[in-house]
């Protein structure tokens, strides 16, 4: 019995030794009910999702749809993804000086932003609706302050951005018009690039020369096109390769090298387009990609995977809205 008891308690040490262990390594957030962890140190709970997305099922209509249809996936990744934003919005404001004064946030939220209802006929596509969803969903003032924090960031950058970019595009002429062939092609050539920049002028020479349109050293300035502006072009760091759809109702993908991206440039523009509130906004999401590059964003694959490209959420590695090859990771 004497035996027994120093064995049980010789167990129990290793144990207690093991687990101690354990939590010494992993002194950050348990991944175990995380939805995903920020910066390594910020955990952002499934049950917090979990709780936006019943929210918005219980008290948006609009949802409904998207339930019957079991597309409610749909809102779960848009919370992860706003409030990965949340976390990025945050430390990028300290860092670039903006605030929202007690004024500004008054006078946003007694506009009501998110008082309208949402039409439960179909008539919204269902990301759009997930979006507008999950800001209905979340507490109404930090939802709103992150968007006055977004639209001041746009506003910073998006007068004096300019990008130099060498690029090519793959269009559905080139494919038979086969999305996931231009897909494919896209991300082949994008890791030509990657692979040897300084050929990418004898890769677009060929290209140029086959009657694709392609071109080295092309200005981009944000301020030329408010929906280009928020793109993953405008966002990239020098010497990233990124392969993206301008627009998913076009047949075209461009692939480019960001050869320079100027915050202080000067852009001649003939004539500068409106910008309307909700593009502001997606500038300034896009804009916070340089944030989001130097930070660890770890999903939970219950949820997907950090899409930088779309700076939100995907299902899936394959379902990504684009390819950006940072100078780090370029190689890979």
């Amino acid at each position: 019995m004497t035996t027994a008891k120093f064995r049980r308690h010789g167990v129990l040490a290793v144990l207690t030794a093991l687990v101690a262990t354990l939590t010494a390594c992993g002194s950050g957030p348990s991944r175990v009910n995380s939805a995903v962890i920020v910066d390594g140190s910020t955990s952002i709970s499934v049950d917090t999702v979990q709780g936006l997305v019943e929210k918005v099922v219980r008290e948006q209509p609009a949802a409904r749809p998207l339930a019957q249809q079991r597309k409610l996936d749909l809102v779960a990744r848009e919370a992860v993804s706003q409030l990965v934003v949340h976390e990025l919005i945050t430390d990028a404001a300290r860092e670039e000086d903006i605030t929202v004064s007690r004024e500004e946030l008054s006078r946003a939220l007694s506009g009501n932003p998110f008082g309208d209802e949402l039409p439960d006929d179909g008539s919204v596509p269902p990301e759009a609706l997930a979006s507008q969803l999950v800001y209905r969903a979340r507490d109404q003032r930090e939802a709103v302050i992150d968007q006055l924090l977004l639209a001041q960031l746009a506003a910073k950058y998006y007068q004096r951005l300019q990008i130099t970019m060498d690029f090519t595009v793959i269009s559905g002429d080139q494919t038979g018009g086969d999305p996931s062939s231009m897909r494919e092609q896209a991300e082949d050539k994008a890791r030509q690039f990657a692979a040897d920049p300084d050929k990418v002028g004898d890769l677009i020479a060929k290209d140029t020369e086959a009657g694709v349109n392609a071109s080295e050293g092309a200005e981009f300035a944000a301020l030329q096109d408010p929906a280009l502006a928020s793109t993953v072009m405008f966002g990239a760091e020098e010497g990233s390769v990124v392969a993206f759809e301008p627009s998913p109702g076009q047949a075209l993908w461009v692939v480019g090298l960001i050869r320079s991206r100027d915050t202080d440039a000067s852009p001649e523009v003939a004539e500068q387009p409106q910008v309307e509130p909700e593009q502001l906004v997606a500038i300034g999401r896009r804009f916070l990609q340089p944030y989001a590059e130097e930070t660890s964003i770890e999903v939970s694959p219950r949820y997907g995977v950090w899409d930088l490209a779309a700076m939100g959420v995907a299902p899936s590695d394959d379902e990504t809205v684009g390819l950006v090859l940072t100078p780090e990771n370029a190689s890979q």
